[in-house]
């Protein structure tokens, strides 16, 4: 079947930018992105501050490291009579409440829903629980730096910086999947230069901090999307979210691809649903925050259509007698996707990179159509990972 010269411009011009969008994606924002920071960007004024802080933390059934979490917290380099300690348990079925319960100590505040509700309804509750000028969001198998609170806070004594977040890192055991550290490290590197421009539109969910009188409650449906919401409610109200490297906390690394990639799914649908709540950010009006909304999350989250639609153009050109550009970007691909499917017998570990790639696109686009079916609950259990 040979296309009518109209359609095969059409196809080509879905293909050029589907191909342009993912090079922007990927290659392109990351490089103008760290020019524009050395250009125009501009650090908050830290200074050395102590404000009152409570440490938030939604649980479910985290008994195996709920007494860790506990004593991490207090082991932190910050005055004890300034911080507080909140929990909430989401109808936890072990014995995560009854070992925050035998610390008897009067800086922890207990609190049991009624009720299964998810990590954002937890945090609507705990958040009328405490006074403290600053919250601090964490999990509990998140373990902060001695300095990580004090780093973090110092922030906060700029008065345009409503919001901080942290550096989560990962501790990678062997055969565990060594691509998302590498990831990590990544968003962090763009997460720093957002937020000299003006403002990180998102935090490493386990560990940022916000001005409590700029809390803004969570609608009962948000679905694994609060370190995306927070940041960007506080831009809102006209303050700035930093980010802060030098406040470092460890989690450990889930396990396998398997685990990540479901993961990756529940995130993805809330990523969607996130998406249609900050339709405002699409505005250039917002600035540097559309600019690196847009560029960073947006582009990002719909990649994974952007890679399709190339695909299907690409292989309808090279098929119907295209030039042989579409043909040679067309074996690419194939090539490409196939270093990923046989990751396990290439010895190369460029083939693992390809294969966790492909994985986390597809596990996007599954939550795509999760979040098209509805999200009828926002209620989550933790990720399993080794202790």
């Amino acid at each position: 079947m040979v296309l009518a010269p109209k359609a095969v411009f059409i196809i080509a011009l879905f293909f050029w930018v589907s191909a342009a969008a993912i090079v922007y994606s990927y290659i392109l924002y990351p490089l103008v992105l760290r020019l524009f920071a050395r250009c125009f960007g501009r650090p908050s004024r830290a200074a050395p501050c102590d404000p009152t802080v409570a440490v938030c933390i939604a649980v479910y059934n985290e008994a195996s490291v709920i007494e860790k979490k506990i004593r991490n917290v207090f082991s932190l380099d910050y005055p004890a009579d300034k911080m507080g300690l909140v929990i909430g348990s989401d109808c936890s079925t072990d014995r995560t409440e009854e070992i925050v319960r035998s610390f008897n100590d009067p800086r922890i505040t207990l609190w049991v829903s009624p009720r299964r509700s998810g990590k954002a309804g937890i945090l609507n509750s705990l958040v009328p629980q405490t006074n403290a000028e600053i919250l601090v969001f964490t999990d509990a198998d998140i373990m902060f730096e001695p300095e990580s609170i004090r780093t973090l806070i110092r922030h906060f004594a700029d008065p345009e910086v409503g919001g901080v977040g942290g550096a989560t890192l990962l501790r990678i055991k062997k055969g565990e999947i060594g691509e998302e550290k590498a990831y990590r490290t990544f968003e962090i590197m763009q997460k720093n230069r957002e937020s000299l421009l003006h403002s990180s539109i998102s935090a490493f969910g386990p560990f940022y901090a916000i001005r409590r009188k700029l809390f803004v409650p969570f609608h009962p449906h948000t679905y694994s999307n609060d370190d995306v919401l927070m940041p960007m409610n506080i831009i809102r109200q006209g303050y700035r979210m930093y980010f802060e490297p030098a406040a470092v906390a460890f989690e450990d690394a889930v396990p396998d691809v398997r685990t990540e990639f479901k993961r990756r799914i529940r995130i993805g649908a809330g990523n969607f649903q996130a998406f249609f709540w900050l339709l405002d950010f699409l505005n250039p009006a917002c600035g540097w925050p559309w600019f690196c909304y847009v560029s960073h999350k947006v582009s990002r989250w719909f990649s994974p259509m952007f890679i399709c639609l190339a695909a299907v153009c690409c292989g309808i050109l090279s098929l119907n007698g295209g030039s042989a550009v579409y043909k040679l970007f067309f074996i690419s691909g194939v090539l490409f996707v196939a270093a990923g499917l046989l990751h396990k017998f290439i010895p190369l570990p460029i083939a693992r990179k390809v294969y966790y790639f492909l994985a986390m696109n597809l596990a996007l686009i599954f939550g795509f159509f999760r979040f098209c079916a509805g999200i009828r609950s926002a209620v989550w259990s933790h990720t399993e990972r080794p202790m």
